[in-house]
């Protein structure tokens, strides 16, 4: 046998009252009921009037039923509020209607079964714990981005701080435990996720305005509606006034970088033999294309060169050339500490080209000059450091590995310049 408890409203008029009612689930788990009309912040309260009837299942053929309910205090002891014995027609019907209405609360019910000899079937008795909430519907005017007075955040601003501000009505303070009788739930929604606020960090007067921070690792790419939930289930409408935007100011990112690059040999003695181990008179330059840009970070393409001088003067002889390197790469960027901060990862293939590297000795006898191209790897790592918008410095580092036939060339290239973004 399972028991009901429910509200039936009849408004005279209609006003902005709305009440919420959900039966017990199979497994025994507690209603979520709505209470009494809010008669203490609205005018309109006494246009209402409220019934609650008590339902439950039959258990066959009874004489009457009698149903106990028990207010739950807040110390853990049960009181009992209401008692009434079935007559004839409650008995067919299996409900009954509370008189005075109980007020908002956690409360417990029993029936006892009195079969057709008057005698109670003890073995029957019914135990339920149900809650009576207040039901307030909430309302969202208005919901903004304070720090620029919009209904948009940009995830590529610099200045964000995941602060966003709602206006409305009967918007009341986050749940600390779900076992409370007045609370009012807040998101962002749309047809693919919910989001949650971290925290509420100010309260407005009168229930009308709250400013939340939410985690901006957390704010994907999408269009939302901000909902503000009570504790009996009403939540705000979906509509233009509650809704928000999380976009990027630029679908694509356009990156222009060069500097000083200084390669140091790793791998092969030719090099450090007859050029030297560091290649001091090198420069480097980036391009950079991110198209796909999302919170968890940006993923693109782009091309990364350098080129180095080699000269070396050996006495009886000079040696001197040009190396350079140009890479096709994948990009992965991810903007941290508001976007002042991007740390990055890349790598993918190209060229070196080994260009007119030669031996020149005393009356202009020179050697033949060299000149391969080879195909060569690049993998790398940099940290860009924005001074405004647009304006960065960069320190990167880049491992280049080149095989040809003659050698095996492995080099480390660390190097700093500076960008500019447009």
């Amino acid at each position: 046998m399972r028991s009901k408890f429910f509200f039936l409203v009849t408004a005279a008029f209609f006003c902005c009252f709305n009440f919420y009612g959900q039966s017990k689930t199979e497994n025994g788990a507690q209603d979520n009921l709505t209470g009494e009309s809010d008669d203490i912040r609205s005018e309109n309260a006494g246009a209402n009037e409220i019934r609650q009837p008590f339902a439950w299942t039959s258990a066959g053929d009874v004489l009457k039923y009698q149903v106990i309910i028990d207010r739950i205090n807040s110390d853990g002891s049960a009181e009992q509020v209401f008692f009434h014995e079935t007559d004839e027609e409650e008995t067919e019907a299996c409900k009954i209607y509370i008189e005075p209405v109980l007020p908002p609360g956690h409360y417990r019910s029993q029936i006892r079964v009195f079969n057709i000899l008057g005698i109670e079937e003890e073995d029957l008795l019914d135990t339920d714990f149900f809650d009576i909430r207040k039901a307030y519907m909430p309302e969202i005017k208005n919901v903004t981005y304070p720090l620029y007075m919009r209904s948009t955040i940009y995830l590529d601003d610099l200045d964000n701080d995941g602060i966003i501000k709602i206006e409305g009505h009967n918007l009341f303070d986050l749940p600390v435990t779900y076992d409370e009788l007045i609370y009012t739930e807040y998101f962002l929604k749309n047809d693919k996720r919910r989001i949650s606020p971290v925290e509420i960090i100010d309260r407005g007067k009168n229930d009308k305005n709250l400013t939340f921070r939410f985690d901006m690792k957390k704010l994907p790419v999408g269009e939302y509606y901000f909902i503000a939930q009570d504790a009996s289930g009403l939540h705000s409408e979906e509509n233009s006034d509650s809704h928000f935007s999380i976009k990027f100011k630029k679908w694509m990112d356009f990156d222009v970088e060069g500097g000083y690059v200084c390669p140091v040999v790793l791998h092969d003695d030719t090099f450090p033999s007859y050029i030297g181990k560091v290649l001091p008179f090198s420069v480097q330059g980036k391009v950079s294309f991110m198209p796909l840009k999302n919170n968890w970070g940006y993923l693109g393409f782009g091309i990364r060169a350098s080129y180095s001088r080699l000269y070396k003067d050996c006495g009886d002889y000079t040696i001197d050339g040009n190396l350079a390197t140009g890479h096709f790469i994948v990009i992965y960027q991810l903007p941290m500490f508001r976007h002042r901060v991007v740390a990055e990862l890349h790598g993918g293939a190209g060229l070196s080209y080994f260009n007119d590297i030669c031996f020149h000795f005393a009356h202009n006898v020179d050697s033949e000059p060299l000149n391969t191209v080879s195909i060569s790897l690049d993998a790398g790592a940099s940290l860009q450091f924005y001074l405004n918008k647009r304006l960065y410095t960069e320190i990167a580092a880049d491992y280049v590995f080149t095989m040809n036939s003659d050698m095996i060339l492995g080099m480390i290239l660390p190097s700093a310049g500076v960008g500019w973004q447009f």
